[in-house]
């Protein structure tokens, strides 16, 4: 299974000086008044979003795919340079737990802001994505590893910069202005998706959603679905342990609150409440969208493709 944050195509970037014709964003007493045209197209199944090709791959994957691609020339150096297996889906989710919406993150990680997905419904239920397919205790092991570290050492300076170099080069990961970019972009998304919450046309369908979901018999269900799981469910399912088991029960409810979010018009309401707050932001922040290019989603495809080409194979049932 390929989970990914990323299906959704990249397309142009323009920014304008214009009036307000709705809901903005943020940053006073700076106003929200320069427009953005979007860098994806709008996509429900993946809860695209109008930034998001300003936002680099999870540093994991990124990590990774340099450490293939670099590999042959670190090797040529005399320095172990293959690192062990591991998977996309398993180094997105690590990045992700590491980068969660709680602890005063302004900036989280976008599938961490995202209501429930279907892919992710369909195989995990309400569980996060498995960190096992990080295999990050043998990476660790691999990288920290004395032999390895001595040899890093001994080797010419200027040669192993130049490995590393190629590599970011090769996949595209040596944008400028990218990192501060991110962070706009992930700021302004995740103040985007908490505000949308309270948007009166997403308000106005929690009713309907929740009485499409009395059939699932929980006792504490809550008046919005941005409240799920809740506490019954965590204890029920055991949501506290990211890879805890994932029961039919869990996907069932799972699928069933995505169909009351559908039908109810919830989440079509949100989508469209979150995205309209992120075509407009402050003249601070365009300026450093302005200076990256908003060209990651295909950076970012290029990076799992590359993974999933020069990774060792990994364990069979593993994602």
């Amino acid at each position: 299974m390929r989970i990914t944050q990323r299906a959704a195509k990249s397309g142009a970037f323009v920014l304008v000086l214009a009036g307000l014709g709705g809901a903005v964003l943020h940053s006073l007493p700076e106003p929200a008044d320069h427009a953005v045209r979007p860098t994806v197209e709008r996509d429900t199944d993946t809860w695209s979003m109008p930034l998001d090709g300003y936002v680099q791959p999870a540093v994991d994957e990124t990590s990774y795919a340099e450490e293939l691609v670099a590999a042959p020339c670190l090797e040529r150096l005399g320095i172990d340079g293959t690192p062990p297996w591991a998977t996309v889906a398993g180094l997105q989710a690590a990045s992700e737990a590491d980068d969660p919406a709680v602890r005063g993150n302004t900036a989280p990680a976008l599938a961490t802001t995202k209501p429930l997905l279907p892919a992710l419904a369909e195989h995990r239920g309400y569980h996060p994505t498995s960190t096992i397919g990080a295999n990050g205790e043998a990476r660790r092991s691999w990288a920290g590893s004395a032999d390895r570290t001595a040899v890093l050492a001994a080797a010419p300076g200027t040669a192993v910069d130049g490995c590393w170099r190629a590599a970011r080069r090769t996949l595209g990961t040596d944008g400028r202005g990218v990192e501060q970019a991110t962070e706009i972009a992930e700021r302004l998304t995740f103040l985007a998706a908490v505000d949308a919450r309270r948007d009166p046309s997403v308000t106005a369908t929690t009713g309907a959603w929740h009485r499409c979901m009395r059939s699932a018999g929980l006792v504490d269900l809550p008046a919005a679905p941005s409240d799920l799981p809740s506490q019954s469910m965590l204890m029920d399912f055991g949501l506290n342990f990211r890879e805890g088991e994932v029961t039919t029960a869990e996907i069932a409810l799972a699928e069933h609150d995505l169909s009351c979010q559908e039908s109810s018009g919830y989440r079509a309401a949100l989508y469209d409440a979150q995205w309209s707050r992120l075509l407009h932001v402050t003249a601070t922040d365009a300026a450093v969208l302005a200076a990256a290019r908003p060209d990651q989603v295909a950076v970012a495809e290029r990076v799992d493709a590359t993974i999933e080409r020069l990774a060792p194979e990994a364990p069979e049932g593993v994602d």
